[in-house]
């Protein structure tokens, strides 16, 4: 067991926690023919994917097969179909006989960063995803009560931007096209939950400037940053472009318009790379690198995977802590610790946990809100408002603001909603340390 003198790698194992998926075989054709840009020749039937997953067919050039058998893997399509699947391996990979199988440098087992998103605002669902504000949530929040294993891992934010056709399947990255159904995830956790996000992970691993400006009024800390050398997967920087965000394991401050240059925003985003999928992939490489820039700088790096819930998540830490031990044992002056993302950039960023934390006080009289920052000083330009009324819809505004990041109001009017149409209204306000102040205000 280690002492904590060394320089230590920070191990940060994100889930994009969406739910069940399915994909029919013709479905899966549709894909291979869209991201490889072919036509396939052949029914779209159970023989003949396999035919297409060994490479066995005539009508493609080599290096067309080779990543036609990445996309198509075996493991990539075994697909958590249902909640009785996805709760089957749950169970097995939250008890402490499976964290403790993979143990860091000081003796601690596995800890999970579940990153939940709602299936919500769209119109057709072609992969049977469970749709419904909180249905994820409740759903993993019931199976984490049930273990106390799990309270070492933590609960944050995921958000898939909705496509112009609101069909569940299709990817987008625009934020503001999808403005009411992000506020509506946000309110109805808030209010219904308590729950407001410090760490995000982007939707289809991509961000834009909308969803840049948006994380940075609320979130300090994103998990993102997919920057590889010679990325090659995405062609006119589609989906999940990173190209000249750092790629040396360092965290950063992005830019106000260019989330992939280091910048002056407040917010601070840390590399991701991907667990045994088709692209971006984590390998001994880029564990090597982490390790060495713990050595050469003498400092805490912050290393973050990613993968989803609907595949096999222990084939995936199973083939991750190989390489991760084969390159411990590599670096004896460098150690490696298993952390919450929260944690984990803290520890990085220099944290020490003596900052002054945010706290607000407020007071109602007649139909006028104060509220009044009484330590600390909020991450973003105000704190986030959320309103139920009571004939039961959920809302989001905008504070009335009085002296920066001191003072804020709000009137509850014919302009607003009147008070005694209100059932509920939070408040929630993080500040850069990752610290966090939520108030019930009715």
């Amino acid at each position: 067991m280690k002492t904590g003198v060394n320089p230590i790698v920070y191990i940060v194992h994100h889930v994009d926690t969406e739910g069940p998926l399915c994909e029919s075989v013709l479905e899966t054709f549709k894909r291979i023919e869209e991201i490889i840009g072919i036509s396939i020749p052949l029914l779209p039937t159970k023989n003949n994917l396999i035919k297409l997953q060994k490479g066995d067919v005539d009508f493609l050039r080599p290096d067309e097969i080779e990543k036609m058998k990445v996309i198509i893997s075996p493991h990539l399509l075994e697909y958590k179909s249902s909640w009785y699947e996805v709760d089957e391996m749950l169970f097995r990979i939250l008890i402490a006989d499976f964290r403790n199988k993979y143990k860091d440098s000081f003796g601690n087992g596995w800890i999970y960063n579940w990153h939940i998103m709602d299936h919500a605002g769209f119109k057709t669902n072609p992969r049977h995803r469970d749709m419904g504000y909180l249905n994820i949530y409740d759903h993993y929040m019931e199976i984490f009560s049930q273990s106390e294993d799990c309270q070492v891992d933590a609960v944050e934010w995921h958000f898939h931007p909705i496509h112009y056709k609101r069909q569940a399947n299709l990817y987008a990255t625009s934020y503001e096209n999808s403005s009411w159904e992000l506020n509506q995830v946000l309110c109805r956790r808030l209010i219904e939950k308590n729950y407001f996000p410090l760490v995000n992970r982007a939707g289809f691993h991509t961000e834009r400037p909308d969803s840049n400006w948006f994380l940075e009024q609320w979130i300090p800390f994103d998990a993102s940053n997919q920057s590889i050398e010679n990325d090659d997967y995405c062609s006119n920087a589609r989906f999940g472009d990173w190209a000249g965000a750092p790629h040396d394991w360092s965290i950063y401050h992005p830019d106000i318009y260019d989330w992939r240059k280091i910048g002056r925003c407040n917010r601070y985003i840390a590399r991701v790379l991907n667990l045994k999928t088709r692209f971006r992939n984590i390998t001994i490489d880029e564990i090597r690198k982490a390790f060495s820039k713990a050595r050469r700088e003498q400092c805490s790096v912050y290393l973050g995977v990613t993968d989803h819930d609907f595949r096999e998540i222990s084939v995936e830490i199973e083939e991750f802590y190989k390489m991760l031990l084969e390159v411990s044992k590599e670096y004896g002056d460098v150690d490696f610790s298993f952390a919450r993302s929260i944690d984990a950039f803290r520890n990085v960023i220099g944290i020490t946990g003596q900052e002054e934390k945010i706290d607000l006080d407020f007071k109602i009289e007649e139909n006028l809100l104060q509220l009044d920052i009484i330590s600390g000083e909020p991450f973003g330009p105000q704190p986030f408002l959320a309103i139920k009324t009571k004939s039961g819809k959920y809302l989001h505004d905008n504070l009335d603001f009085g002296k920066f990041k001191q003072e804020y109001y709000y009137t509850f009017d014919v302009y607003t909603v009147p008070l005694d149409e209100i059932a509920s209204v939070k408040i929630a306000c993080n500040d850069k340390y990752g610290n966090q102040c939520i108030k019930t205000i009715i």
